[in-house]
């Protein structure tokens, strides 16, 4: 299929007012940026706007030429260009493709407004590519339906205008157009997986089915539409699952685990014995995964192996009543955990933390940022917040504020001279699991406990008040879920 500016259905595929394109300077996302080009200069008139953005990951010493190259591409077709530098460095385990895509991603992500699209431009060997990568690492339905060619990100959307066309139609597209495109050296490495895919093992293939390509793009098609029905029937098995809180807010990182077996047929069985017997039906627990992998996917978390997704199933669905029992893995910067509390599930970003003993002060018009991950504080208006009690600004502010964590042995007095109780008391009476104990910010009043995330413990002085006045303040903890 040949690469025509008329081909190009740019407003059918994405809709919107702004477009961003992702801009390398290689010979794709130059053919891309060139058919954007020719759409905004097009007779009929395009009233949208486009730019471009050249991510920077500070890997190839050539990088910043790149840049330079970058921009003056975009200057003589008249498109605004911007340079980002990221920190793409990988951590500890992670492989330096991953965390220059994860790095360029986010990038991307705080630059859309809402309903802008960014464009990027794989085609249909990378969209092969990318299967193949899936099948060798045993991905289920969802990594094996590849890239969609349009999908909700951030704020907005990301495209994939070219992914029906080969590499080849891309190329004589570029020399037709005479197009100046930067070759990075790094493409023919065969130590990456992808290139040893794309330069020895699919030649190979096509020498002897020329039409692998498109059929693997018609097989991950295929697999997108199964997706999308498996997707539905866990939507409606998990909504019954997830826990809403004394707010009445739903918690999309817990499952209640009563419904769960009655879900899978298997309330007859008391959750004291809690073991599948062995003539429960094989489709009950394929149905089970099925939830427990859209769960996972719905919190951003990446997806476990089978043989860790059967661990959730055996070592922590069917533990015994009064066991804790977790399972983990880890993928890239992802320390993930499944845990099992009080008869829920908890899907947990378990990141190590830093033991954090010296307490910070808390000051108005500050947003105070916690380390690892714990979110941040910050003093709000009482009428920003739904919340039963608030502080008497002026008392509130009359001694030292600090936030802490956890050390052991603390206490709280409900009011000023009422007897104290003991924070781990607490703790188990309001159910909160023992693992979110050390990363929950305490609050002190001078010495006085008073506030453990976002629960007041104390009333340290008769002010405090459970309605909205104009001088009312809350301490407000704002909580990071999932990376």
């Amino acid at each position: 299929m040949s690469v025509t500016p008329q081909a190009f259905h740019l407003q059918q595929l994405a809709a919107t007012e702004k477009y961003l394109i992702a801009y390398s300077g290689g010979v794709d996302s130059h053919v891309l940026l060139h058919l954007c080009a020719q759409l905004k200069n097009s007779p009929s008139g395009f009233e949208q706007s486009f730019s471009a953005v050249y991510i920077d990951h500070g890997l190839n010493p050539n990088a910043k030429k790149w840049g330079f190259h970058c921009q003056h591409i975009c200057f003589e077709l008249d498109i605004p260009l911007s340079i980002i530098e990221v920190d793409a460095s990988p951590e500890n385990g992670q492989s330096p493709e991953a965390s220059a895509r994860s790095a360029r991603y986010q990038a991307f992500s705080q630059l859309l407004d809402d309903n802008d699209c960014l464009l990027t431009a794989q085609h249909l060997d990378d969209q092969a590519e990318t299967l193949l990568l899936q099948l060798l690492r045993g991905s289920g339905t969802k990594g094996l339906s590849a890239m969609p060619r349009i999908k909700l990100f951030a704020k907005g959307f990301l495209c994939r205008p070219i992914l029906d066309y080969r590499k080849k139609d891309i190329l004589d597209y570029a020399k037709q157009h005479q197009l100046d495109w930067i070759e990075d050296e790094s493409n023919a490495e065969e130590r990456f997986d992808r290139n040893y895919l794309r330069h020895t093992v699919l030649p190979l293939l096509e020498k002897r089915w020329p039409a692998t390509q498109e059929n693997f793009a018609k097989s991950a098609e295929v697999l997108a539409e199964s997706q999308l029905l498996l997707d539905e029937m866990a939507y409606s098995d998990i909504r019954s699952l997830f826990f809403i809180n004394a707010n009445g807010v739903t918690e999309h990182d817990k499952l209640l685990l009563e419904p769960m077996f009655k879900l899978l047929k298997l309330s007859q069985i008391s959750l004291q014995q809690q073991k599948i017997p062995d003539h429960c039906h094989h489709h009950e627990l394929a149905r089970l995964n099925n939830v427990l992998r859209y769960w996972i996917n719905l919190n951003n978390l990446p997806m476990p192996s089978k043989k860790i997704l059967e661990q959730i199933v055996s070592g922590v669905i069917q533990a015994k009543e009064d066991a804790m029992p977790l399972v983990s893995w880890r993928r890239d910067t992802f320390y993930c955990e499944v845990r099992r509390y009080r008869n829920k599930l908890y899907l947990l970003d378990a990141s190590p933390i830093t033991k954090q003993t010296q307490k910070q002060q808390l000051t108005k018009g500050q947003v105070l940022d916690l380390i690892d991950n714990k979110g941040s504080i910050e003093f709000l208006s009482a009428n920003k917040v739904q919340r039963d009690h608030f502080f008497n600004r002026e008392k509130l502010l009359s001694k030292k504020l600090t936030i802490g964590f956890r050390e052991g042995g603390e206490r709280f007095r409900r009011t000023v001279n009422g007897q104290s109780h003991a924070l781990k008391h607490w703790f188990q009476e309001q159910a909160i699991p023992p693992w979110e104990r050390d990363r929950m910010p305490l609050i002190f009043w001078g010495d006085e406990l008073i506030q453990a995330g976002n629960t007041v413990l104390s009333d340290p002085f008769s002010d405090v008040v459970s309605h909205v006045v104009n001088d009312a303040l809350v301490i407000h903890w704002q909580r990071i879920k999932n990376k």
